[in-house]
């Protein structure tokens, strides 16, 4: 993937090469590019660098890219350390040099463990930084490093400029937890950024298309619907900042952070009215989404769905205030009148035929048919002036070779998704009419006139099964608008799942269409290749998969002349353009479709404004902002590495400082914490750290966290709550606490800003319900009366509760907790221990409990010493003192075993209570 480096390139390369900071480019701007600079430079085993915050998406994209390069002096290519390699071979890893990345749970477990050698890492690359914050695994990271390192490099690389500006002083906390005091920032509006790719622009025809009237009403009706939710919402909640619920915020990408940062810290106070509309305007801009992203069948079938109110979805239900609004009328009469056209749609007609329908177009359809000929025709006619040209000039084989290699580029079409691309290839390679008689026969095709076999095999099941009924031959056919395959509920979060898998299955490839089996190899498999009169045509879905980079792929491999951005994207603009800037001797056109006066229109030209307001914002904050000295923590001054409390006590004893060697003594009686390694994913391990407690990870089966001998500690977040107390797993897991440990504690532990309740206010009832959560944590304190719970709203609650509970307690032992509940302890050297704790019958503890004479100090002694109750029985008064260390106890309890209770006494008691009632 040669290619020429851009001015504005070299410079953002030559400025965090020089200094350690935080690089923030525009969206599409090639910070893969830049990455891959970085990355190619520091790809040599005398140095060992880190690479944290990739996905394994990115990770194989840059060490393909660093492997179809190794002719430009790269000794070696990055590798990956995941969990699935053991310790051992991870130490091997680190001291091989080279380009590492490396998943945040396993290093910050291999720097506490020792195994990375923190001393010797020449750096670390932060990818999408803008994801580090106090609480995440990256910041621990970047905390241990500097305190084991101040020598080392820390680069940090974002292309997301709108999530430094959400929350108070977001750039000046992140650049803090990164350890750097330089910040760079590269808008599109850069002088140097302008003048390198103003210079070899592609051929952008910018093409607006009108939508149908029918559009155009269902648009204005769902706009409308929207302004009284919003509306409502604000008369609804006075504590509301109205400023920020907007229409144009509701259209926005941003619309779901706008809520969450309203409405999460007082979601268990809010109203059903309010919950209602906050769910209904998120459906609403689903089906703003739909209208110009899908075809009219889809459309309509989907707003039955919601009118359906299947599986217990909310919407169009009595509690929305806008359910009787005219908008919502005309919102359901123009999407019917597009499927089946005024005069069926006003019921004159008594049957519904495939053939009768009216079937509307999408407008785009028709404009991309219009390109496409337009290119096929502006081919022909250069083809034949370079015939006429190669005659004039046949000794000049070469240039006429090149000007045709020019010509025969392909033609890339990008959509939004997997579901538009299907519908695209669809339409090329059977036409408009017979897609949407297919969606029609699908979605909404009558059971009495449909082919049966033409059918996917799960819909004749279901066709099938309903033909059991015998419906009265004499009724008339009825559209199905009831039984549909959408799904119930438009989460915004999941868009990409709306459809059931078996509407978007692939048919029968038709004749015109031609697969390429060895280029379909090398491209994305996001993408579909196909020819078409003759013309290599690619369709390609740039939100189907979370790597962005892919479609940069692509247009490097398929060097396309032509791109038609069926959907737009000011990302894809901006590949597009470093694309033709770094590409100049390939002629390149480019389709630019969008509706005029729509939303798919408000909501591009809106990113681009977000984007730019935020780089404004940034831009100011840089100019006003004040950074420590010592803000990359490589002296001893930065408050983010001095651990503790501030109490200046440690495990409960205080340290004078009139001593010398007072410092050294603390350090050497630190407290410790033994965490299982699985609990490094969430961020309590890093604020317990940050308290001054040291973290041991070892592989426990026990529990979570080990404070003390006889503390043991499992972690539960509310949303495991829920589904270990529905599987029974919670049960399990406190009857091992109970067995092995003298104090077991259930953590509950909240998120950060959300609300501190198990259950909203709205959701309480008095009654006592199996299915109810606070019950069943009730029914888990009776059976273990031992359990003690502990309600934390933050981590750094929790973590300061830890410390109090370790205060001028003993340190729990490695060895002993890794063998309680397992055999095998893991260890850095690998140590195998087979000793086992012994475990007890917990209905046999539970009985020897209510025996008299029987307390939790001297029931484990019965148990270790007694084989069964009939041993237990056999036992004298002398043999149960000599078990039990008290004479009083063995006493009671061989009276309770061979004294013959009589009924009358009870029944005498009872009379006595009654007497005092």
């Amino acid at each position: 993937m040669a290619s020429v480096t851009l001015d504005f390139e070299n410079e953002n390369f030559l400025e965090l090469v020089s200094e350690d900071g935080l690089i923030i480019l525009a969206k599409g701007l090639g910070l893969d590019r830049l990455f891959m600079k970085f990355l190619k430079l520091h790809s040599d085993p005398r140095n060992l660098v880190l690479v944290i915050g990739s996905s394994t998406l990115y990770e194989d994209h840059f060490k393909n890219d660093i492997a179809a390069s190794l002719s430009n002096n790269i000794q070696q290519i990055p590798r990956s350390v995941t969990n699935e390699i053991p310790a051992k071979e991870r130490e091997e890893l680190y001291l091989k040099g080279g380009v590492l990345f490396v998943t945040s749970r396993i290093l910050v477990v291999d720097m506490l463990r020792k195994v990375c050698p923190v001393d010797k890492v020449a750096g670390i690359l932060v990818y999408n930084c803008h994801r580090v914050t106090d609480s995440s695994s990256e910041a621990f990271i970047l905390r241990l490093y500097r305190e084991g390192n101040k020598t080392g490099f820390i680069k940090g690389f974002s292309d997301c400029p709108e999530h430094f500006t959400t929350g108070f002083c977001q750039l000046e906390r992140i650049m803090r937890n990164l350890f750097v005091k330089n910040v760079y920032l590269w808008p599109r509006f850069h002088a140097v950024v302008n003048s390198s790719l103003e210079r070899h622009q592609p051929d952008v025809i910018e093409l607006r298309q009108q939508m149908t009237p029918s559009m155009t009403a269902i648009q204005h009706s769902v706009l409308e619907i929207m302004k009284a939710c919003v509306r409502e919402l604000k008369e609804t909640n006075s504590l509301l900042e109205s400023d920020e619920i907007t229409i144009d915020n509701c259209l926005g990408k941003g619309f779901e952070q706008i809520i969450k940062i309203q409405f999460d810290p007082v979601w268990n106070q809010l109203s059903h009215k309010t919950r209602q509309l906050v769910y209904d305007l998120k459906m609403l801009k689903t089906l703003l989404y739909f209208l110009t992203q899908y075809d009219c069948v889809t459309f309509y079938s989907y707003l039955l769905s919601l009118r359906s109110n299947k599986k217990g979805s909310p919407a169009f239900s009595e509690h929305s205030p806008w359910v009787f609004m005219p908008a919502v009328n005309t919102l359901f009469v123009k999407a019917r009148e597009r499927v089946y056209g005024e005069e069926e749609a006003s019921g004159t007609k008594s049957k519904y035929f495939v053939e009768s329908l009216s079937l509307e177009e999408s407008p785009k359809w028709n404009l991309l048919s219009m390109i496409l000929r337009e290119v096929r025709d502006d081919k022909k006619n250069r083809e034949e002036k370079i015939i006429i040209k190669e005659e004039e000039n046949k000794g000049m084989n070469e240039d006429s070779n090149e000007t045709h290699l020019q010509v025969d580029g392909g033609i890339l079409i990008v959509a939004n998704d997997e579901r538009t691309c299907y519908q695209l290839r669809q339409y090329l390679s059977e036409g408009g009419k017979s897609l949407l008689e297919r969606q029609y026969t699908r979605l909404l095709g009558d059971k009495n006139t449909v082919d049966v076999n033409a059918l996917p095999k799960e819909m004749q099941k279901k066709l099938q099964s309903k033909k059991g009924k015998n419906p009265p031959p004499a009724k008339k056919a009825k559209v199905i608008e009831e039984d549909n395959t959408l799904t119930d509920k438009p989460d915004e979060e999941n868009e990409e799942d709306m459809f059931s898998e078996d509407i978007f299955q692939n048919f029968e490839i038709p004749l015109t269409e031609k697969l390429t089996v060895e280029a379909s190899k090398q491209l994305d498999a996001d993408s579909e290749y196909f020819e078409l009169l003759h013309d290599p045509i690619l369709i390609h879905s740039f939100n189907s998969s979370k790597n962005t980079y892919n479609f940069t792929r692509v247009l490097h491999s398929f060097k396309p002349s032509v791109v038609i951005l069926y959907d737009a994207d000011i990302k894809l603009t901006r590949q597009i353009e470093i694309f033709k800037a770094t590409r100049r001797e390939i002629p390149l056109k480019v389709y630019f479709l969008v509706y005029d006066s729509s939303v798919e229109e408000q909501m591009y030209l809106d990113s681009i404004k977000r984007e730019k307001q935020a780089f404004q914002q940034l831009i100011q904050q840089k100019a006003h902002m004040v950074i420590p000295a010592d803000r990359e923590g490589r002296g001893t001054g930065n408050t983010l590495l001095q651990r503790g409390s501030g109490r200046g006590e440690e495990n409960g004893k205080s340290t004078s400082t009139r001593k010398a060697g007072g410092a050294t003594k603390q350090e050497e009686t630190r407290p410790i914490v033994i965490v299982d390694m699985r609990e490094f994913r969430s961020s309590l391990p890093s604020m317990i750290h940050k308290r001054g407690i040291d973290i041991i990870p070892l592989t426990i089966e026990v529990g979570d966290y080990i404070l003390t001998p006889d503390i043991c500690i499992e972690r539960k977040s509310v949303s495991d709550l829920i589904g270990s107390l529905n599987s029974g797993r919670l049960y399990n897991q406190v009857k091992a606490m109970t067995q092995h440990y003298q104090k077991p504690i259930l953590l509950i532990e909240f998120e950060e800003g959300k609300p501190f309740s198990l259950q909203s206010i709205v959701a309480v009832s008095s009654d006592v319900s199996s299915q109810n959560v606070a019950s069943k944590l009730v029914l888990l304190t009776i059976h273990f009366p031992k359990l003690r719970i502990l309600w934390c709203p933050t981590p750094h609650f929790a973590a300061e509760l830890f410390e109090e509970l370790k205060a001028g307690q003993a340190q729990p032992d490695p060895s002993t907790a890794a063998t309680i509940g397992g055999e095998v302890m893991e260890t850095r050297e690998d140590v195998t221990i087979k000793e086992k704790k012994p475990t007890y019958n917990s209905s046999i503890e539970n009985f020897l409990l209510k025996l008299p004479g029987v307390n939790f100090k001297n029931y484990r002694y019965i148990m270790n010493e007694v084989k069964d109750m009939q041993e237990l029985v056999s036992l004298s008064e002398k043999g149960l003192e000599k078990i039990l260390g008290n004479d009083t106890n063995a006493q009671l309890l061989w009276n309770a075993l061979h004294t013959k209770q009589s009924l009358t006494h009870s029944s005498s008691l009872k009379s006595k209570k009654r007497n005092f009632i």
